[in-house]
């Protein structure tokens, strides 16, 4: 077994090197060709890479089996927020998860179409923002609370990604229609972002389903729903007939999907090793090098002195948020030790 820093340096490395590759990919995919042709079909490369996660979750979940206290997804859903009323009340959780996967694949639809409209560095940070409407769905969703500190951390990250866009460099000019177009659709994918993680929270502590589980079934629903998506948007035969010359972009498209779902395993891995905080450690400071290895890889996306002072203030709000984090992870492994007489 893999134990201590060597599990933790494994977990780094294949975090890292999978959501890097999988951002470089991701920027390629929809960067123009030399013809000026572009990549548009969202939904076609959204159900390829919903459909390899499928199928690494199938893998993974036959292999490992159920959690020992997973609960019946066929059982009614006594948690969620949609059980209350309306068309939907008292639904089991095979339906709450359906209605989960259709916001989560939404939410990753919004913010790969952002990208035909803003520079990734801008989506990289703007996604840094997710912490705005999940803390929103779940305080008015969960009924969670938070600390002043905690709505700082979200005031300085909000705040850093405001100036970013206001930095622009003038030679690019100011707000165009397409770029207020692709700044909407990672405001909706934020918004959706925050529905499905208060949703997933909420339903991962009545279900316990494993990892695995969760991932099979979001992504499962994800593919269902795109599949009918593909036939009445025409994106499906279109897509096809647009990658089918182009030799390149079928490679990076399917290294895009494999990157993806091998990288949620990383996630898995490292969550049920160094624990979830080393989770979030790797991601926040992954967003960093995302940003530095699109600068240097796409010339395009150089960035202005005020621009990444920008960045510099996102990540501030990242690391104080980090370092909150690690302070109440320290709290709650010294509590147990304190004995009394």
């Amino acid at each position: 077994m893999v134990e201590g820093a060597l599990r933790l340096a494994i977990c780094c490395a294949g975090i890292y090197s999978c959501y890097l590759y999988y951002g470089i990919l991701q920027e390629k995919i929809y960067r123009p060709d030399l013809d000026g042709s572009k990549f548009s079909y969202t939904f076609l490369l959204l159900a390829l890479q919903c459909f390899v996660n499928y199928s690494a979750a199938l893998l993974m979940s036959t292999f490992l089996g159920p959690g020992k206290d997973s609960k019946s997804f066929s059982k009614p859903a006594l948690t969620s927020p949609f059980s209350n009323a309306g068309p939907l009340r008292h639904h089991s959780g095979t339906v709450w998860i359906a209605l989960i996967s259709f916001s989560y694949m939404l939410a990753m639809g919004a913010s790969n179409q952002a990208l035909m409209f803003v520079s990734y560095a801008f989506q990289a940070l703007a996604k840094s923002c997710k912490m705005v409407p999940v803390m929103l769905a779940n305080v008015f969703i969960g009924g969670k609370s938070y600390t002043l500190k905690q709505y700082c951390c979200v005031a300085l990250i909000t705040g850093g990604v405001v100036m970013f866009r206001l930095a622009k460099s003038s030679k690019s000019g100011s707000f165009s229609g397409s770029s207020t177009y692709g700044l909407s659709l990672l405001v909706v994918s934020l918004i959706l972002d925050g529905f499905t993680s208060s949703n997933q929270r909420l339903f991962t502590q009545e279900y316990k389903p494993t990892t695995h589980q969760m991932m099979l079934q979001m992504n499962f629903w994800s593919v269902i729903f795109l599949l009918p998506i593909l036939v009445v948007t025409g994106q499906g035969y279109e897509g096809i007939m647009y990658i089918l010359p182009r030799k390149q972009l079928q490679v990076d498209m399917c290294l895009f999907a494999i990157c993806s779902a091998l990288g949620q395993n990383f996630i898995f891995y490292t969550i049920t090793g160094p624990g979830p905080l080393a989770v979030t450690t790797i991601t926040t400071t992954r967003k960093f090098f995302t940003i530095l290895v699109s600068v240097f890889l796409f010339p395009g996306n150089s960035l202005n002195d005020k621009q990444w002072f920008s960045v510099g203030v996102v990540f501030l709000g990242l690391l104080i948020e980090l370092h909150d984090k690690y302070s109440k992870s320290r709290k709650r492994t010294t509590a147990p030790s304190k004995k009394t007489d």
